[in-house]
């Protein structure tokens, strides 16, 4: 990055009362850059795809062990996503309600598969819902 977009970057930032360090601002490019943004949302579906298949007592006989590392895998990324937003946003992360869902959605995948949390681990498939704010076709076909 050169030296002048940093300084507006910091200008911009100050402007608004919001004291943004380097490394920050750079976590906050990098996670907000079209290209992460793009591989988060293939993740999502691949994601619900996944979750999908893992209720195929066929497809888990087929291919359980592949589709239950690629879900911790995915579910890895998605908690290294949320740490680096924590970290660039700081106490701006809670403003954005996506955020929020995201967190909790993310959380959730993170109780054990037990019966008890069954329930509560399907609702991952609702991190599909942040396509609607993602991919600007879909906000046409909810409108």
């Amino acid at each position: 990055m050169d030296i002048k977009a940093n300084e507006n970057e910091q200008s911009m930032a100050s402007d608004k009362g919001i004291q943004e360090t380097g490394f920050s601002s750079r976590l906050r490019l990098f996670i907000e850059n079209r290209y992460v943004q793009r591989t988060i949302t293939a993740l999502i579906l691949i994601n619900a795809v996944t979750l999908g298949l893992e209720t195929s007592a066929s497809a888990m006989a087929a291919a359980g062990d592949l589709l239950r590392t690629l879900d911790r895998l995915v579910i890895a990324v998605f908690v290294i996503e949320l740490s680096i937003k924590l970290v660039a946003l700081g106490a701006r992360f809670p403003r954005d309600p996506w955020n929020i869902f995201d967190f909790i959605v993310v959380a959730i995948s993170l109780f054990p598969a037990a019966e008890g949390f069954a329930v509560l681990r399907a609702l991952r498939v609702l991190r599909v819902l942040r396509l609607v704010s993602v991919v600007p076709s879909m906000r046409k076909v909810v409108q």
